[in-house]
């Protein structure tokens, strides 16, 4: 869903140009200090403004609204291009810049904290400090998220693709590929393997053939195509019922269960 700009946009947006206006002010006495706070200040400022209007564009240009912009690596066109300047650039930079703030800050706070043209001031850049140090502390979790999602797909994939034979790409195409994060079943951990999924012949009766060659069924239920002479069935042997291999082996990689009478594949 793309996130609007909101009031607490705003006020982020007020409170950073005020203190802007005030520094511009105090510009003069901020020059004695040690190091140069009041432009890590204002260039801080700039970045978290960055931030945020870059994320804005993102969920506005993001292909999928059901998805994070941030969260989702897989991202095409300009929302690929901004996301990738978010966590390629503007991050890393603004890491390194909060460092080399905290640096300068409690040197001015140490040997020259009489520059700073009131307490306020001094206790207000402290106060910034911890924001952004919590800002990057959101981002980087969120990056975390990210890559752990990514990985889970890439997994998803491998196990698609150990399925994905010419019958199932012949009935269902190329099932191998994900679009982003939100393709993951919730369920995924309560359906089987590929090696547990192949292990199944022992339980099953893989006919090639028409319908009389050991199954009563006249069509797939998953699909709801008729079996056809040459098709590939494989009837569960915990309960009988017959699908196209293509079909059920797809279903077991997301659920254990027959697709009919629920009862659990290795119960």
């Amino acid at each position: 869903m793309v996130q609007p700009l909101g009031y607490n946009d705003g006020i982020l947006f007020v409170s950073l140009l005020y203190s802007s206006i005030d520094l511009q002010f105090e510009w003069e006495s901020f020059s004695t200090c040690q190091w140069p706070i009041h432009m890590w200040l204002l260039a801080s400022y700039v970045c978290v403004i960055t931030f945020r209007l870059t994320h804005i564009l993102g969920m506005r240009s993001t292909t999928n609204e059901s998805s994070d912009f941030l969260l989702d690596l897989r991202q095409k066109g300009w929302s690929r291009v901004l996301s990738q300047f978010i966590w390629a650039l503007a991050l890393p930079f603004f890491v390194l810049w909060t460092l080399l703030g905290t640096k300068w800050l409690w040197s001015v706070a140490l040997y020259t904290p009489e520059c700073v043209p009131t307490n306020l001031h001094l206790w207000f850049a402290v106060f910034w400090l911890v924001l952004c140090y919590i800002w990057i502390f959101i981002h980087a979790a969120l990056g975390i998220v990210a890559w752990l999602l990514e990985q889970r797909l890439r997994r998803a994939e491998g196990d698609l693709r150990e399925l994905e034979s010419d019958d199932v790409l012949s009935r269902w195409g190329q099932v191998s590929r994900l679009q982003d994060y939100t393709s993951l079943s919730v369920g995924r951990q309560q359906g089987l393997t590929p090696t547990e999924i192949k292990a199944l012949s022992g339980l099953t009766s893989i006919v090639t053939g028409s319908c009389e060659e050991g199954t009563d069924d006249k069509e797939c239920p998953i699909c709801l195509n008729e079996f056809d002479d040459g098709d590939v069935v494989r009837r569960l042997g915990v309960c009988g019922h017959s699908f196209h291999k293509s079909c059920i082996d797809l279903w077991l990689l997301r659920r254990a269960d027959c697709p009919l009478c629920k009862r659990h594949i290795q119960g």
